[in-house]
């Protein structure tokens, strides 16, 4: 294995690792709030906290190793705002709106398309990350460790074939929102660093979700504890810190590559969450999980062989 490839599993891999720790910090996060499942609005609330103070931790980590505010071209501010409001306000926004109204096992399951999305998308608007049967088996198998971890609750009855708008709907709209912003993100990428661009697309998205989210709570009501306060600034240095890297190898390695590994945040999640929760256990369905994962994100990283890079791709030319 390349000395490349293996900075971008560990890397991309202690993305995943980051944000799956944030499934286990949410929850206690609500429970530290009583926030109830279905309390959508301030959920957007704590949302928009959390992403803006994301974006405050980069303005002081950039003002640190520069010694200088952050600036940036007017012109290049508005495509930032764009960004920000596909990256943050329209996919939470939907994701909040989605869960709120489908079921655990679907919600993760839809929500976990996003790789799908972006390697379509990135095959079509984005130049030499092509589509390849090695990316579609590799989706295909990390698709299907997603399905296995969540057997027991399908074979329960916890997955419904019925579909709405506002629940399904919503959740495969915050999946395009992803995805449209991981393309967007990476070519604004030639032209400002990781840090400048995810610290302004917080604080300008998180802005908008804090608007809706008080406008439809009529006001602020969160009582902010102690470990509430805690859990919310962990979660937001998390996202801040994989934010940044995360785009720096997308802008890297390409949009597909890197995607392929948000497959391996619900199965972390479900890791994390049966060591911190006496009520979830870590079944051989998880483990089984972690190795279709595990196999997608080989494929799909695996080099095409020499001689085979035409003719690949499972997209007629004239299509693409």
């Amino acid at each position: 294995m390349s000395k490349k490839n293996l900075n971008l599993i560990l890397q991309a891999g202690f993305c995943a690792l980051l944000w799956a720790t944030a499934i286990p910090t949410l929850k206690f996060t609500y429970a530290a709030l009583q926030m109830p499942a279905d309390d959508f609005f301030n959920r957007m609330v704590l949302a928009g906290m959390r992403f803006f103070l994301s974006g405050v931790l980069l303005v002081l980590f950039h003002m640190y190793k520069t010694r200088k505010a952050p600036r940036v071209d007017k012109s290049l501010l508005r495509q930032i705002l764009l960004f920000g409001i596909l990256n943050t306000t329209l996919q939470y926004l939907f994701f909040y709106m989605g869960t709120a109204n489908t079921g655990a096992i679907k919600a993760v399951l839809l929500d976990t398309s996003k790789p799908l999305f972006v390697v379509v998308l990135a095959h079509y608007f984005t130049k030499g990350d092509r589509l390849s049967w090695n990316k579609v088996l590799g989706l295909a198998l990390g698709f299907a460790g997603i399905l296995v971890a969540n057997l027991e609750g399908i074979g329960a009855g916890g997955l419904s074939l019925s579909s709405t708008w506002i629940g399904e709907g919503s959740l495969i709209a915050s999946s395009l929102a992803n995805a449209v912003a991981v393309i967007y993100g990476k070519h604004l990428m030639g032209r400002v660093s990781s840090v400048v661009m995810n610290m302004y697309q917080f604080l300008l998205g998180a802005l908008l979700l804090l608007v809706i989210g008080l406008a439809g709570a009529g006001g602020f009501h969160l009582q902010m504890t102690g470990p509430a306060v805690l859990l919310l600034t962990y979660s937001a240095l998390l996202s801040a810190v994989a934010f940044v890297v995360w785009y720096k190898l997308i802008h890297t390695y390409g949009a597909s590559r890197v995607a392929i590994y948000v497959f391996l945040i619900p199965v972390f999640g479900s890791i994390l969450s049966s060591l911190l929760f006496p009520e979830e256990n870590l079944t051989a369905h998880i483990l089984l999980s972690l190795l279709l994962v595990s196999a997608g994100v080989v494929l799909v990283n695996k080099p095409p062989k020499k001689g085979h890079e035409k003719g690949t791709s499972p997209v007629p030319e004239g299509q693409a």
